[in-house]
């Protein structure tokens, strides 16, 4: 038999001819199998069974993957093929995730029977072909997507991308909501054409050495309107993950504008504030003289007339009368007293006129003064120096008022029958201490801060029992840090107070 020059040869021609070269012998039914195993080899994992299901080819493809086929039951090594197959066979394919190396790869499995010649099934061949990620990851990746889309809607910050030139490729919805702006007016604008003023930062991102990283640049931008945004731009480079190409920039941006406007309102508000306090204290402090000169002459006339200096009075009531204006003329006189050294100290004019001070004298001082409010009240006073008294280099008239304040308000709070008490001593560690303790009602926790603060009191009513400015306590303790010292409280509810006052060492004159 022979063939047309322009018609190739039968396949079964072809391998039934000798092919070789003079003194050479090549069967080209061997050329043909070499390169169906060439195929093979160099393709997809396949393997070859016969009808009784044994092993007859497997290229190396297959071999990488044997283990995995099998433990997933998806080998065709030991399963026999079925009679009927003669009649019915014919080729399938399915898609199966498959677990290799402890990922999951997917696959294409064909599997297809072979015919002898005389047509009846002689074998199948299996072939696993790796396929790209199934539909089912693309519609998560779709979903992914479209769950950032509707996260860049709702979040407060702004989305933004560019280009290697800077130029803007996205912006998300919440900038043109805020910006007044269409997309299609933004994108394919220069990142810094937003800028409602020059920012050396953003300008320099397009030189190579600048792509780096950057939080809370502070930008102005401008709206359709006009209206200036201040806005905290932050960004990062992107790069291309397989070449390593500069991509451009991708960030966010904060519009703090509604921020800026209320602190700029409180930097407001405080600013009056302070300077509405400054000009009460310094009122107070320059009122010193204007409210303590009218009361020392009204104290010191109705002692005149209380002590009938310039002679008889001639109604004894008058003098009674007398007696009470000097007394609630001296107790306004406290008061004026304490509001205008707060007021001082608040506006830091309040110094110290040191001197050297023997605190037994000083103890005594106070001692005479407070032991006409304790007798009147029913009180037992206890004042006591103990161990070594060295002198101290102080304020004297300040430390007085100190002490006079601490007993006073003992005194005030304590119940007839009661107890207050005065200690001065040298402490192990230098420091000189003064101990106030009453038996009172005492102070509870919760009011603790409401008690040391100025012009506080622990009962605001206006019926309260006890009277005062509530300047005791925080003054003594203001006058005692004037000093360097600390002050301390201790209290009780219906168990008393204890108030130690530490002058620190170096106030401690050698003897």
């Amino acid at each position: 038999m022979s063939a047309s020059p322009d018609r190739p040869l039968p396949y079964s021609l072809i391998v039934d001819r000798d092919i070789g070269a003079a003194g050479q012998s090549v069967s080209a039914h061997d050329l043909v199998t070499d390169l169906a195993r060439s195929l093979l080899d160099g393709g997809a994992a396949t393997c070859i069974t016969d009808r009784r299901g044994e092993l007859i080819y497997a290229n190396a493809a297959y071999e990488r993957i044997a283990t995995a086929v099998a433990e997933a039951g998806l080998a065709p090594i030991g399963r026999p093929i079925d009679a009927r197959a003669d009649d019915t066979a014919s080729e399938s394919t399915r898609r199966q995730a498959i677990e290799v190396g402890g990922q999951i790869a997917h696959y294409e499995i064909r599997e297809q029977f072979l015919r002898g010649s005389t047509g009846g099934v002689v074998g199948r061949v299996v072939v696993y072909a790796p396929v790209a990620e199934p539909d089912d990851a693309r519609a998560k990746l779709a979903a992914a997507v479209e769950r950032l889309d509707d996260v860049t809607r709702l979040v407060s910050d702004w989305v933004w991308e560019t280009d290697r030139d800077l130029v803007l490729t996205y912006l998300s919805p919440r900038v043109h909501e805020v910006l007044g702006y269409h997309q299609l007016q933004l994108a394919g604008r220069p990142l810094a054409s937003l800028l409602a003023e020059p920012s050396a930062t953003i300008e320099a991102l397009s030189a190579q050495t600048e792509r780096q990283p950057f939080r809370d640049q502070a930008v102005k931008i401008a709206d359709s309107g006009g209206e200036i945004h201040h806005v905290l731009l932050s960004g990062l480079p992107i790069y291309c993950p397989t070449s390593g190409d500069f991509l451009g920039f991708r960030g966010t941006a904060q519009d703090v504008s509604e921020l800026r406007r209320r602190e700029q309102a409180l930097l407001r508000a405080k600013e009056v504030a302070e300077f509405a306090n400054r000009t009460k204290s310094e009122f107070l402090a320059n009122m010193s003289h204007e409210l303590r000169t009218p009361l020392n002459a009204i104290i010191g006339f109705s002692e005149i007339m209380d002590r009938e200096m310039l002679g008889p009075i001639g109604n004894a009531r008058y003098k009674g009368y007398a007696a009470d204006i000097t007394d609630s003329a001296g107790h306004l006189l406290e008061l004026i007293n304490d509001i205008l050294d707060a007021a001082k100290i608040e506006a830091g004019e309040m110094s110290l006129a040191e001197e050297t001070v023997d605190p037994r004298d000083l103890v005594e001082s106070v001692r005479r003064l407070i032991a006409p409010r304790a007798e009147r009240a029913k009180l037992r006073l206890d004042v006591r120096l103990t161990g070594t008294v060295p002198a101290l280099r102080v304020d004297k008239t300040k430390l007085k008022q100190i002490l006079i304040n601490l007993l006073s308000n003992a005194v005030k709070f304590t119940p007839e029958g009661g107890r207050v008490s005065l200690r001065a001593e040298l402490a192990d560690n230098g420091e000189f201490l003064f101990l106030v303790r009453d038996s009172g009602i005492g102070i509870a926790p919760d009011d603790m801060a409401r008690a040391m603060a100025p012009f506080g009191q622990v009962d605001s009513r206006l019926s309260r029992k006890y009277e005062g400015t509530g300047l005791g306590l925080p003054l003594a303790k203001s006058l005692t840090e004037l000093h360097g010292g600390g002050f301390e409280l201790v209290s009780q509810p219906e168990h008393g107070t204890t108030v130690t006052v530490r002058l620190p060492a170096s106030r401690v004159v050698a003897g």
